[in-house]
């Protein structure tokens, strides 16, 4: 209960440390995460998601960090299925605040995106609130 009191309190502070924002040594700015926006931290459910995406990519991290790269150390793919469940939530409850596409991503400006269904390229545009650019495009 502490140690998820200290994350939401961290993440409201906006702490590159426990965000993630901050680039690692050798890594691109395309690797930052990005700080949402504040209307997210407004709704209950967007607070709990993000959280949970956080934690799911911490929890991992952690594990490859000890494990090694020959382990699986996701093998329910949590961090995915956290941002997936993220992203529908934000294209259902708060499409209106999402936002447009983003020129400079190719996944936006792909001939495919015309042709899936609207939630879908919701979902992709909701992404690029919450997760690292080198990452979007791959949802």
């Amino acid at each position: 209960m502490d140690d998820d009191r200290d994350l939401d309190r961290d993440l409201r502070g906006g702490l590159d440390r426990d965000l993630g924002t901050d680039v690692d040594a050798g890594a691109t700015a395309a690797d930052a995460w990005p700080l949402p926006p504040a209307w997210m931290w407004g709704c209950g459910t967007c607070s709990e998601l993000y959280r949970a995406v956080k934690r799911a990519c911490a929890v991992t991290e952690a594990a490859r960090a000890e494990y090694g790269p020959t382990v699986d150390c996701d093998p329910f793919d949590t961090v995915v299925t956290t941002q997936i469940r993220l992203a529908e939530h934000l294209a259902r409850r708060h499409a209106a605040e999402l936002p447009e596409k983003d020129p400079t991503c190719a996944k936006c400006t792909s001939p495919e995106m015309f042709q899936l269904p609207e939630p879908f390229v919701l979902e992709h545009r909701a992404r690029h609130l919450f997760v690292p650019p080198s990452v979007v495009d791959r949802l």
